[in-house]
């Protein structure tokens, strides 16, 4: 009998199998859309669709030694005309100013013109609770910090390498507290938006230190937070710290995400919360203004470096406090580490932008997407379709990408592979969008818990990149 209700399971998951093989219709954007089942030669056919990228260009570095920034402290090493080092390629053009701590002050989006992290010359104090900070913006660290003037020590520099394929600035400083030495390599490549930052905390006294680390990032995609901005983050709960008169909630709430105020319309005023780094899915955040088309993106390595994520932000009222903006921040933190003497810890964190993204589900260095499902439950007989939809897009220029995607059970066992094409090019502006219909319409599938996985793969078949979509379930 045991046997007998084996074969009957093996002969059901092949007839679900060629169901499926014969009624998927599968379309690209370029490609017109049919309410029929496509032949199987329909679906296995690559894309004739074309994306033209632009030429390459050279990444360049000039520095600025005439700007005038507000000193933040009075030391004998800040400079009131500090040099700036700009970086430039197709995509972006950013900045490092190492006489703020900035390893990153400002980075600006050429496709759209518009500046994704906020950074400001001459800032004024703006009271947070019972304190007054300054903040010039950008991407900096804790660590060498000065705790008089809230901001990190001046940081030296060295160009390590100028072009014309890569940029690389070297930065360094010594924390006068706990003897910890930064090191930081910001690296820009041509034809990219990515900015890399490789980090090293260096313990060179004789004794062990122990120190906590944050990193911070202004972040205002689109030039300044709006209505239709919204908050990306990979899990499935919050917790609340702080936000003005309680409107988030009361400190330590748990509160599930995506969150109403999730959308920075809802975001009445002040607020801070917080994500404990095992409730995270993927080692990302991502903050998108659909109204200026542009999606910001922050990444990290190791996954695991950081103990948590907080975020906070004035709130759509920013008005209300003298000096506020329209911009969040991200803050990595980490509890306290040990580092022996001699030793050093590293970690690496990316920026990158890309325009017309619609939503993320999933991101690392190279590709950054979403896959839909347009329901979570299906009945068979009442429900027609299964509708599918993608946009993938990357951090630089990337050409002659196979896509395939694969219809898998609930345990990643393939089913069936339903599309699978060529795709000629795909960068932080040229998105891949596609689109598939599973026709169930008077089909005998089989009940149970799937998934649909999208794979590119680099031109020798190695896999670069997966997202998958939510599970869903068909039932009778």
């Amino acid at each position: 009998m045991l046997i007998i209700n084996r074969i009957k399971v093996i002969f059901l998951t092949l007839i679900f199998t060629v169901i499926l093989m014969v009624n998927i219709i599968g379309y690209t954007k370029a490609a017109p859309v049919s309410e029929q089942p496509s032949s199987l030669e329909e679906i296995t056919t690559t894309s004739t669709t074309e994306v033209i990228l632009t030429p390459p260009e050279d990444v360049n570095v000039t520095i600025l030694t005439d700007e005038y920034v507000m000193p933040a402290a009075e030391l004998a090493t800040t400079k009131t005309n500090p040099d700036i080092i700009i970086i430039e390629n197709k995509y972006i053009k950013m900045s490092v100013l190492p006489n703020r701590g900035r390893l990153i002050f400002d980075y600006l989006f050429k496709p759209t013109g518009n500046n994704e992290l906020f950074s400001n010359k001459r800032p004024s104090p703006v009271k947070i609770d019972r304190d007054y900070v300054v903040e010039f913006g950008g991407y900096y660290l804790s660590i060498p910090w000065n705790p008089r003037a809230r901001q990190p020590y001046d940081l030296e520099y060295e160009l390590i390498e100028k072009g014309p394929a890569i940029v690389k600035v070297y930065v360094w400083g010594e924390d006068p507290m706990n003897s910890a030495f930064m090191e930081a390599w910001i690296i820009v490549e041509q034809d990219a938006s990515l900015v890399q930052i490789e980090t090293k905390i260096s313990n060179k006294s004789d004794e062990d230190i122990h120190i906590e680390l944050s990193d911070y990032a202004v972040v205002a995609p689109g030039g300044g937070l709006t209505d239709n901005s919204h908050f990306i983050i990979p899990t499935s709960e919050v917790i609340i710290e702080q936000s003005k008169d309680n409107w988030m909630g009361m400190t330590g709430d748990i509160i599930s995400w995506p969150s109403a105020w999730s959308k920075w319309s809802s975001f009445e005023q002040f607020g801070l919360f917080n994500i404990k780094m095992d409730k995270m899915l993927e080692a990302f955040v991502a903050i998108n203004n659909s109204d200026a088309g542009d999606t910001l993106i922050k990444l990290w390595e190791p996954a695991d470096f950081f103990d948590g994520l907080r975020v906070w932000s004035w709130g759509k009222n920013y008005k209300d406090t003298r000096g506020a903006k329209p911009t969040a921040n991200f803050e990595n933190y980490t509890g306290v580490i040990s580092i022996p003497a001699g030793k050093s810890i590293d970690f690496i964190t990316y920026f990158y932008t890309l325009k017309d993204m619609q939503n993320v589900t999933m991101a690392n260095t190279t590709f950054t997407g979403r896959l839909d499902v347009d329901k979570q439950i299906y009945k068979v007989g009442e429900d027609q379709l299964i509708n599918i939809q993608s946009q993938i897009g990357s951090s630089k220029d990337y050409r002659n990408i196979n896509l395939q995607v694969l219809l898998t059970d609930f345990d990643g066992v393939v089913m069936t592979q339903f599309s699978k094409e060529e795709v000629s090019a795909i960068s932080p502006t040229k998105l891949y969008n596609g689109a598939w219909k599973i026709n169930l319409n008077d089909k005998a599938v089989e009940s149970g818990e799937y998934i649909v996985k999208l794979e590119l793969l680099d031109a020798n078949n190695v896999l670069i990149f997966t997202i998958e979509s939510i599970p869903f379930l068909i039932t009778k």
